[in-house]
């Protein structure tokens, strides 16, 4: 029975080093089933299809096996003699013999892999295919005819390209096939060229996150291919910052916002709990926040003022790359052009804090479960999933509330400016991006205010 690794996507051209003097004996039958195994391994390398699969690793791990035993059977039967191992103190050598213009002579290797490209060549396109200028559609069109060449296996049925190798054409040709990446040769390609490619490729805003997934994955397989091809020995596109692929939905509709009733609903639920966590009561909080989720992450002691019902925001937790590594940093500052603001704190805010001086009253940070720095967005966002299931309600994520929030405000015809400063905006443009979705119009009061 077929399964899922039983698909190939690649054929290739077996350039063999031709010796007068010596015949090739090897069977073809041992190099097609070199090439089939090679085939389907670099389809589970390469193709994003297979990225997630957990058991993957071990597929790719047995084809190895398999092709260095081909490798071996190929390299005997062709000079018809064993392989010798020989093993020292430092190293291991793979030697065998063969006689050349009548004289003996031993080739020595520290593989196998490399015993074999020294007798029998690469398995390499042909050189008219791939040379020092070949562009990266080139190498894209090298990829795509071998992604759709049917493979025969050893009994002789054949495996035909599945719709996987229809759809990389298809990503090819939507975001790169007209892009000015695509001339270039592609061993001048540098990361630098690969961001500015992503730049004119989202500057319009207009695909959504799993498209810009599909335009990464596409060409980085391109690269990857490149690189298998020995064209290349680094993939520009994995260097690639996140942030360099801004990855914005077609559609404004698509983007979550809270409401009243939702909050009122998650509150009711998260109040009747028995036992108030550091993440219960810091749900609750960002119900009745309009800030960044780094700002109010990043609230310390210091910055709630409980005699005056102040908070004051002037730091931000934020990611940023610390010897090689991405970790959570306390940037101790906000975003460019704004300034440290202070807030009035609601009655429940102030409840739910003093709850909170309770549990955390000892450490710097307000909302803090274990170690130096405060909980983590992404664990923030999972117990709201679990909480939002538990209370039957839609899950949203935590900027979900900023956007509702600025909408809410602006529906209660609240002042533009005094909304900007709240949200933490240094001028009026995001505020009002905030409210695209908002269509609501003025209430029955401020028309008769207005105009009765």
């Amino acid at each position: 029975m077929k399964t899922k690794y039983d698909i190939v996507s690649t054929s290739f051209n077996l350039q063999l080093p031709i010796n007068a003097n010596h015949q090739h004996n090897c069977s073809n039958d041992i190099f097609q089933q070199i090439t089939n195994l090679t085939s389907k391994k670099l389809r589970l390398e390469t193709d994003s299809d297979y990225a997630n699969i957990i058991s993957v690793g071990a597929v790719i791990e047995d084809l190895d096996k398999q092709i260095l035993q081909l490798k071996i059977q190929a390299i005997e039967k062709e000079l018809g003699k064993k392989i010798t191992t020989v093993t020292k103190p430092n190293k291991t050598l793979y030697l065998v013999s063969i006689t050349v213009d009548g004289k003996r002579k031993q080739i020595s290797a520290k593989s196998v892999e490399e015993l074999y490209k020294k007798v029998l060549g690469r398995m390499l396109p042909s050189s008219k295919e791939c040379t020092s200028t070949i562009t990266v559609q080139e190498v894209f069109n090298i990829f795509s005819a071998h992604n759709h060449a049917p493979i025969v296996d050893n009994e002789g049925s054949i495996t035909y390209p599945t719709s996987t190798a229809r759809r990389k054409d298809q990503y090819w040709n939507k975001y790169w096939a007209m892009d000015v990446i695509s001339t270039f040769p592609v061993q001048t390609v540098i990361t630098g060229d690969i961001i500015d490619a992503f730049k004119r490729l989202t500057a319009s805003r207009k695909y959504t996150a799993r498209q810009i997934d599909q335009a990464k994955s596409i060409l980085k397989q391109t690269f990857d291919y490149a690189i298998w091809q020995k064209l290349i020995t680094v993939n520009p596109v994995v260097a690639l910052p996140n942030n360099m692929c801004p990855k914005k939905a077609k559609s404004i509709d698509k983007k979550k916002a809270t409401s009243r009733e939702w909050r009122m609903q998650l509150e009711k639920h998260l109040k009747a709990l028995p036992n108030q966590t550091v993440y219960s009561l810091a749900i609750r909080f960002w119900l009745t926040s309009m800030q960044r989720v780094g700002e109010w992450l990043a609230i310390t002691w210091e910055d709630v003022d409980f005699q005056n019902e102040t908070l004051t925001i002037k730091h931000s937790l934020s990611k940023r790359e610390v010897d090689g590594k991405l970790i959570v940093v306390d940037d101790e500052h906000l975003k460019a052009d704004e300034v440290a603001r202070e807030i009035p704190l609601t009655d429940k805010a102030i409840g739910i804090l003093k709850e909170l001086y309770l549990i955390n009253g000892q450490k710097k940070y307000v909302f803090n479960s274990k170690g130096n720095l405060p909980i983590a967005t992404n664990r923030v966002n999972e117990h709201i999933r679990d909480y939002c299931k538990d209370a039957g309600i839609e899950p949203m994520s935590t900027h979900a509330q900023r956007r509702g929030a600025i909408q809410e405000a602006y529906s209660k015809q609240m002042v533009e400016d005094q909304i900007r400063v709240t949200a933490g905006h240094s001028d009026s443009t995001m505020t009002r991006y905030y409210n695209r979705q908002n269509n609501n119009t003025l209430s029955k009061q401020n028309l008769e205010e207005l105009l009765g």
